[in-house]
């Protein structure tokens, strides 16, 4: 009794009619890379003003000047959505004043586009942006249109594997390939944009439908070795072909309903290969269609040149071989222990981030430097080498490895694109590629590590709902594309963060390579409770210091506001100097009185040769202050002035965080004891990182610092009861590596990653806000961590305690006695009543409260210097005398 690949061994690997599969096969999916990205200039967006209509009676003067200047990316350039109110302009134009010497154009209301906007022409003739006005406070619907289209992606995720195994590879493979054409075709006479965009969720639909259906007729074909190369490079490659060819079209056919003309077009030829492209044998035989099956091999060997056996197929035979009835699988099954869970929420964590930095990426090239045709087409091309790397790394290396070092590249070169100068064009560029290079070799090995993940029951499930989770992030990805709007580093801050962040987490995933693809549950790898355990403290070292940054104070001076009636002179020695650190800088807290300097300067005097400055009466910044951004876009003391009178507040902010310490530590040990130690860690967690997300939001100082005394109790909470559970399951000789070397690593590994956050994030919330992210990533650790069996015998609970520790002998793959645990012994050890100390037996006697005295101040001692000495390093004698002699 032979198999069908036994049936069809004969043919070869590698003939005529395999070659002619592969290529036809893989070019069918060209026009996949024109529809997917094909949004990039559909909906451009040119640069853009408000329309100031020929009739407004405004002198060419007072026409310049009718658009008010705003900030953006660090320089004046024209607002794109208001100008100054035209009736206003009309008056003061009759009247012969002129803008900027006769009226102060700042001070001059302004209204929106009421008559439509002027777009530039210089990178495209028209777009849907340009046709139906998408900008302003229509510019959400850009990025709709385009998450609309993932959406319909999404849905022909869904559906296309259900439709193609009851009506056949071939017969959905062309119809959804006349529904990505078809439906094209149709968006050109869209009338607006609620019809395009209909319109292009369908195309959606049809496009990744017939992705799919190519890439499983291809496989069923093909045999094993040319099987892998049609999976990684065939398809991939043949898709950045198609990628490639877009931005070439886009560049000779400037207006998008032309240019979707000519995208559409090539999916024409494909209409040949409905004669070239045979069914899958495959599908035909589970469908009982042995003739044709057979005379589709016959036609291959004929192909090859290689005679065909007379018989291929016994109806009989190939009946006795179908696989027995499986048992079902259902989408719980992904989270039927705890180890499968975990793996599947960091697999689909693993999907949605890397999905959103793959898209994102794509989908920004014309926002940056240079030219938006070269950009697209090097995005497109830097995917072939990246194809090819995925497939060496995949042949040579482990898998996690493989996949956390491409996606960590990806991720640190996007956060350096902030740091570029605008004028370095090619560096920037080059920085982006490289980034969508390393994004691009994950993407493509995450098919592969998928499938070797999770056994066979339950594979297929896993792949449609990680490949789901993709989906999620591509609909997500064009609204972090849309936050460029705002900051033009936003999207790179976030996208590079969650990047390096996920590759992090796959470090803690399962090794795979070199293994057999597992066929049951219990074939599953687990991960150790020490590295979990480890790795939940790495987001106390984010927040234990993170106020280094929040509250940093950069240098800063008192405002002398515009209307004060000064010269440039008067201005320039408005703020008195003062001795710091050996030398005279300017004040940061006083100012001369402006009053006096205003009539010096009106009367025509010079300061320092007319009027003494020192001997001016000075005053308080009583118009704020003016704060330098060499260092920090802001922290929580420019947001909030707390400097000069208000800088005591500062210091306080850390001291209530660390009264929340002191409250956590006395009462962590009593929750643990009472509710159990997996309890509080993860309640301890969750309180972490929630307040810390709420601090984000706060809208004075004295919010801020109250949610920060939660977050302290919520720090040192956390780390007692993951210092304790660990203590408590794991053996005498790894205790002692994980109290000194496991938890202390990792706080040191979190503190490691705070300056690089930092570096990256300027801005206190946006920073804040990357730092409660990891807390999230912990989640599926409720899953993998067990509570501690010594705290549940210590509440009676002897059969759970028992449970968990034949599911770790399973783990470690040994037998477990019959009875672990014997209730009348642990019961009548329990039964014994143990002695209660209190606070005063640490003082019993001269020895204990000398060994208390002297513990205490070493502990109180090395606690100040280290959270001292990062702020005590600004000064080189005392970091010299406090950390240094005194120690």
């Amino acid at each position: 009794m032979r198999d069908y690949d036994e049936a069809t061994a004969f043919l070869g690997e590698w003939g005529r009619f395999q070659r002619l599969v592969f290529f036809l096969l893989s070019a069918s999916i060209i026009p996949n890379g024109f529809n997917g990205m094909s949004i990039v200039f559909l909906a451009g967006t040119p640069e853009h003003r408000c329309v100031v209509p020929r009739g407004a009676n405004l002198s060419g003067e007072w026409r310049n000047a009718s658009i008010p200047l705003e900030l953006r990316d660090g320089q004046e350039a024209p607002s794109r959505c208001r100008r100054y109110r035209l009736a206003t302009l009309a008056n003061f134009s009759a009247l012969g004043l002129r803008p900027g010497s006769d009226v102060e154009l700042e001070a001059l209301e302004q209204e929106p586009c009421l008559d439509g906007w002027e777009y530039s022409r210089d990178v495209y003739r028209s777009t849907i942006v340009t046709e139906w006005n998408l900008v302003c406070e229509d510019n959400w619907k850009t990025p709709l249109t385009t998450s609309l289209f993932f959406v319909g992606v999404l849905i022909g995720s869904f559906i296309s594997g259900q439709l193609s195994d009851r009506f056949g590879r071939k017969n959905i493979l062309f119809l959804t390939m006349a529904v990505q054409t078809g439906f094209s075709f149709l968006q050109i006479f869209s009338t607006s944009w609620e019809m395009f965009t209909v319109l292009f969720l369908i195309v959606g639909m049809g496009q990744i439908s017939n992705y799919v259906v190519a890439f499983i007729l291809g496989t069923e074909i093909l045999g094993k070795s040319v099987r892998i190369l049609f999976s990684t490079l065939g398809v991939c490659i043949f898709f950045a072909i198609g990628y490639m060819l877009l931005p070439l079209f886009a560049y000779f056919i400037r207006d998008w309903r032309m240019l979707l003309l000519a995208l559409t077009v090539p999916g024409l030829f494909c209409i040949p290969l409905w004669w070239i492209i045979p069914e899958s044998p495959r599908w035909l035989i589970s469908q009982g269609r042995y003739k044709e099956a057979e005379a589709i091999i016959q036609k291959a060997a004929k192909t090859n040149g290689i005679p065909a056996p007379a018989v291929l197929f016994n109806a009989a035979e190939m009946q006795d071989s179908k696989p027995q009835q499986q048992q079902k699988a259902i989408l719980l099954d992904l989270f039927r222990t705890r180890n499968i869970a975990t793996i599947t929420i960091m697999s689909l964590l693993l999907w949605f981030f890397t999905s959103v930095g793959y898209f994102g990426l794509s989908l920004s090239t014309p926002d940056w430097h240079g030219n938006a045709y070269i950009n697209c087409f090097l995005s497109a091309v830097i995917e072939v080498p990246a194809y090819v790397i995925a497939w060496l790394l995949l042949r040579s290396f482990p898998r996690r490895y493989s996949l956390s070092g491409t996606l960590f590249l990806g991720g640190s070169v996007v956060l350096f694109i902030q740091l570029v100068p605008a004028e370095l064009n090619v560096l920037s560029v080059g920085l982006v590629m490289l980034g969508k290079f390393g994004i691009t070799a994950a993407f493509s090995m995450l098919y592969v590590y998928n499938v070797e993940l999770y056994p066979t029951l339950v594979r297929n499930m896993a792949v449609g709902a990680t490949s789901t989770a993709s989906r999620l992030g591509s609909i997500i990805a064009p609204y972090f594309v849309y936050l460029g709007a705002y900051d033009r580093f936003l999207p790179y801050i976030l996208m590079g963060s969650l990047t390096v962040l996920i590759g992090i987490l796959t470090l803690f995933l399962p090794e795979s390579y070199g293994n057999p693809l597992p066929e049951s549950f219990e074939q599953m790898l687990k991960r150790l409770v020490f590295f979990l355990l480890s790795a939940s403290i790495i987001p106390n070292g984010f927040n234990g210091l993170s106020i280094v940054f929040l509250a940093g104070t950069p240098e800063h001076r008192c405002v002398v506001p515009r209307g004060a009636n000064l010269s440039g002179e008067w201005r320039n020695a408005s703020i008195p100097l003062e001795l710091r650190d050996g030398q005279e800088a300017p004040s940061r807290c006083r100012r001369y009185r402006l009053a006096t300097l205003a009539n010096f300067s009106a009367l025509g005097l010079r300061p320092g040769s007319d009027v003494e400055l020192e001997a001016l009466e000075q005053e308080p910044c009583l118009d704020g202050w003016e704060y330098s951004r060499d260092v920090y876009r802001s922290t929580i003391v420019t947001e909030w002035n707390l400097v000069c009178a208000n800088d005591w507040k500062g210091p306080l902010s850390t001291s209530l965080f660390f009264v929340g310490v002191l409250l956590g530590s006395f009462i962590s040990g009593q929750l643990s004891d009472k509710f159990g130690r997996k309890n509080v860690l993860f309640a301890t967690l969750a309180m972490q990182t929630g307040f810390s997300f709420i601090q984000v939001f706060s809208t004075s100082w004295e919010m801020f610092s109250v949610l920060f005394v939660l977050v302290g109790m919520g720090q040192i909470s956390n780390y007692v009861a993951a210092f304790v559970l660990g203590t408590e399951i794991l053996g005498k000789s790894i205790r002692v590596l994980f109290c000194t070397l496991g938890v202390c690593i990792f706080y040191a590994f979190g503190y490691m990653l705070l300056p690089l956050f930092a570096f990256f994030i300027r801005d206190w919330r946006m920073l804040l806000l990357a730092l409660t992210l990891p807390g999230l990533l912990c989640i599926p650790l409720w899953w993998v961590i067990p509570e501690s069996p010594r705290w549940l015998i210590s509440q009676g609970r002897f059969q759970e305690a028992e449970d968990i520790i034949r599911k770790a002998a399973k783990t470690n793959g040994i037998t477990a006695p019959d009875v672990i645990l014997d209730p009348s012994e642990l019961q009548d050890m329990n039964s014994q009543k143990q002695q209660t100390y209190t606070i005063l037996d640490l003082m019993k006697t001269r020895n204990i409260l000398t060994i208390t005295i002297i513990v205490e101040t070493h502990l109180g001692w090395c606690s100040f210097l280290k959270q001292a000495c990062p702020e005590l390093s600004k000064n080189p004698l005392s970091w010299q005398w406090m950390c240094g002699n005194a120690t």
